[in-house]
Parts: structure tokens; sequence; C-alpha cells
């Protein structure tokens, strides 16, 4: 969380994308009773690294919704723009993923059976990740920026404009006010 908020200056920010994770454990853990297999050491060494997969592909949509606020959209126009311009890469991300592992899931062999947990875990977290991200995410993004809104009108008295609470502009005009 800390490396991630650092790097977007935001806790709110670093929080949301840790969303992904129970989304991600929940569709591995699912995919196992679907396969109709037990969740054991190597599924949970599969769940590590499927959590790699779903936070870079959450890092991306939000570094995606900065840059576009940045460009001077609003909110919900910039969670659109992020979200249709980072649906195909996510998606190919997702489908490639499992097209891949579903070899190794459908195999039969005693040397497969140490790996399939893995294998399990990592295609239906990912196929579970990614669809929580494309459809959720984006209104888990304007949700926390009410929240964020309504926050501030009750601790200062005044309703913020949806553009004044953006974490990205605040460090944009941290920059600008530096360099002059």
């Amino acid at each position: 969380v800390i490396v991630i908020s650092l790097h977007f200056n935001s806790i709110f920010q670093g929080f949301l994308i840790l969303l992904v994770i129970p989304a991600g454990i929940a569709g591995a853990i699912l995919g196992h009773g679907i396969v109709g297999i037990p969740v054991s050491v190597l599924s949970v060494f599969g769940m590590i690294a499927l959590l790699g997969v779903l936070i870079n592909d959450a890092v991306v949509f939000l570094d995606k919704y900065n840059q576009t606020i940045l460009e001077g959209k609003s909110s919900s126009e910039a969670a659109d723009i992020a979200a249709i311009s980072r649906f195909r890469p996510i998606l190919l991300t997702t489908i490639t993923t499992v097209a891949g592992l579903l070899p190794l899931i459908a195999e039969e062999s005693m040397q497969a059976q140490f790996l399939i947990p893995m294998a399990v875990s990592i295609a239906f977290g990912v196929l579970f990740g990614t669809l929580f991200i494309l459809a959720f995410f984006p209104a888990a993004i304007l949700f926390g920026n009410d929240v964020k809104r309504i926050t501030r009108w009750i601790w200062s008295g005044s309703f913020p404009k949806e553009i004044e609470i953006e974490t990205a502009l605040k460090k944009h005009k941290e920059i600008q006010e530096k360099r002059s």
C-alpha cells in the first residue's frame, strides 16, 4: 500500500487498487469449486502470482484515469475514457492467460497434478478479477470521489467541485509551482 500510495500521492488511490485483491482471491476459490479440487498451498502460491497481474491491471487503469483528469476531463468522463482505453489490453491479458493455462488444467498426468491448483488459481482469479476491474473499478473510483467530497463538505462546510478533490491535479499544481 505504501509504495502504491507514494506513486499516486494518495492513500485513497493506494487502497482503491487493493480492492482487486478480494475479487481475485474469491475468483480463485470459486474456480477451485468449479473444477472440483481443494484449495492447497500450491493454490495459495498461484493466488500470489495472480495478485501481481491484477494489481498491475488496476495500476494501469488508475494511471490512465489520472492522465485523463490532467487533460481536463471530469471524474466521470475520465473513468469512462480509462475503462474504454484499457478494455482491450486488460481483456487480452486475461484471454491469453486463461487460454495458456487451460491445457495444464485439463492435463491428467501425475506430474501435472502438482501444478493444476496453481493454474486454477491464476486462471479463474484473473478471469473474475478482470470482470471486477472492467465493471466495478470505475464505479469504485467515482464512489470514492463522492465520499471524499462529502467528507470535505462535512469538514469545511463548503461542498467542493468534483475536480477539486482529484489527487492528480493537486500533484500537477505542486509540480507547476515548484517550476515557477
